[in-house]
């Protein structure tokens, strides 16, 4: 029998600035989160409860008044203000320490604890103190520095998981206990009405935690796969792994963990993963832990990879990248110019992928020392600098971070594009990047990130399951809301 996240109550939190801002959410709050987080210390006029109470008939609401100290707006006594909210109609308080509920109905009430620097250290013990304030929910949220810290803070909601507790944690690093937290029993999962909303560092959008992780409706989990990187919030690939793996009936689940050193990391996440009862089974490797994702694991012929597989207690290391890259790369004539920016793990195959279809191979990057050892590892040129005016380049890959942000500059000079060239842009957003929007109008043939994305993920599939995989059928298999990010190339 899998773990489930069918208890969990999806709570939609939002922080409007203005009464008419408030109203605006509300068609947006999906119809399978219960509950609606108001956070009245964000509001810059005057709070009109009686209004929030009608605009979001048939939904919970909790009214929070976040204090400075715990990372919110409002100071001063929050008492008089919470009870006027219980007056209007909301179905619960949000209240921090010393957590006093006298003349509070302690049904309607959820103890909260915000620590901005860490985990707290003695967890149980101020569990045990919240508790004892009699309310219906145990709100405890620290900020993870790594993944060591988020999975001390999994193991302690597993351990005490009751139906009141609510245990995960802010910042990137936390961004996974905000996922698994429900599978180990918490009462409450916090998501954001939108991205670009969020109401603390590494939520999840509402529609996120139902849609694509399974909290709040039944969905069985009994092994796991992550993505490991150093940021990993932007991921589109938790989308499409978890939508194949319940269109096959697999009982997996995948989800980002954010790592700050993959070498010391990962062994104590095995561990870790397999007392909690979920094991890793495989993980997918992003930036920048390629190259250490081919030390940690049992690999063969290559320096870095974007997979791995567990097999008994062993991890088997392969590189969808290479595949996808060489899918996308025409066959070079003699004397074909190629430019590779960047000098990480997804450069690394680029150049040794162009060097094999016979393109001259240069290399610029932002780390001249790394891609200088990447120029002479390889056999490829070294370029200081970038100078338009020298002859073309035929090929051209980004494998630097830059077009990950809607108002990132174009990576190479303007002059380098042309309707003779290949690109493929690693980097990819909620927009086009400035590289594939210039590079499309001045004629160049474009791969963009979506599509480099789709191609090596359809791979990853397949060592992930067993089964056989293509780009579409994982696109297909997406909710409706990502499907548009896609353009298929067969």
């Amino acid at each position: 029998m899998g773990l489930t996240a069918e208890k969990t109550a999806v709570v939609t939190a939002i922080a409007p600035s203005t009464r008419a801002e408030a109203r605006e959410a509300v068609p947006e709050v999906p119809a399978a989160s219960p509950i609606v987080e108001i956070r009245l210390d964000a509001l810059r006029e005057e709070a009109d409860l009686a209004l929030f109470r009608t605009a979001f008939a048939g939904k919970k609401l909790i009214a929070t008044l976040r204090s400075t100290e715990q990372g919110g707006r409002f100071a001063g006594d929050p008492r008089p203000m919470l009870e006027k909210a219980l007056d209007a109609g909301f179905d619960y308080v949000d209240v921090e320490a010393p957590w006093n509920l006298a003349g509070l109905d302690p049904a309607r009430v959820v103890a909260s604890h915000h620590d901005l620097a860490a985990i707290p250290t003695e967890l149980d013990r101020l569990y045990d103190e919240m508790s004892r304030s009699g309310a219906r929910f145990v709100k405890i949220v620290g900020t993870a520095a790594d993944s060591r810290d988020a999975m001390r803070l999994l193991a302690f909601q597993r351990r005490r998981n009751d139906g009141r507790l609510a245990a995960f944690a802010m910042g990137q690093a936390g961004m996974a206990t905000r996922v698994l937290a429900p599978y180990f029993g918490a009462s409450l999962s916090y998501g954001a009405l939108r991205s670009g909303s969020e109401t603390a560092p590494g939520q999840i959008t509402s529609l996120d935690l139902l849609e694509v992780y399974g909290i709040g409706r039944r969905r069985e989990v009994e092994r796991l796969f992550v993505l490991f990187g150093g940021r990993v919030s932007h991921s589109l690939s938790p989308a499409l792994h978890n939508a194949n793996f319940e269109a096959g009936g697999d009982t997996s689940l995948y989800v980002p963990f954010a790592l700050k050193s993959m070498l010391t990391e990962f062994d104590p996440f095995v561990v870790a993963s397999d007392g909690l009862g979920l094991p890793l089974k495989g993980a997918s490797v992003t930036i920048p832990f390629k190259e250490d994702a081919a030390t940690v694991a049992l690999f063969r012929g290559e320096h870095v990879a974007n997979t791995l597989v567990r097999s008994g207690d062993t991890f088997m290391a392969s590189n969808t990248d290479r595949m996808a890259i060489q899918s996308f790369t025409p066959l070079a004539f003699p004397g074909m110019r190629a430019l590779v920016l960047g000098a990480g793990g997804t450069a690394r195959v680029a150049v040794e992928v162009l060097i094999a279809r016979r393109y001259d191979v240069f290399i610029w990057s932002r780390h001249p020392v790394r891609a200088h050892e990447l120029a002479e590892e390889t056999g490829a040129t070294f370029l200081g600098n970038l100078r338009p005016g020298e002859e073309p380049f035929r090929m051209l890959v980004n494998a630097t971070p830059v077009g990950m942000k809607a108002d990132d500059p174009l990576p190479c000079p303007e002059e380098y594009l042309h309707g003779e060239l290949t690109v493929i842009d690693a980097p990819y957003g909620l927009v086009e990047t400035e590289l594939c929007r210039l590079a499309k109008e001045r004629g160049a043939r474009v791969t963009d990130g979506h599509a480099l994305l789709l191609a090596q993920a359809a791979k990853q599939a397949e060592l992930f399951t067993g089964r056989p995989t293509t780009g579409a059928d994982l696109a297909a298999r997406l909710p409706e809301r990502f499907r548009s990010l896609f353009e298929v190339t067969p």
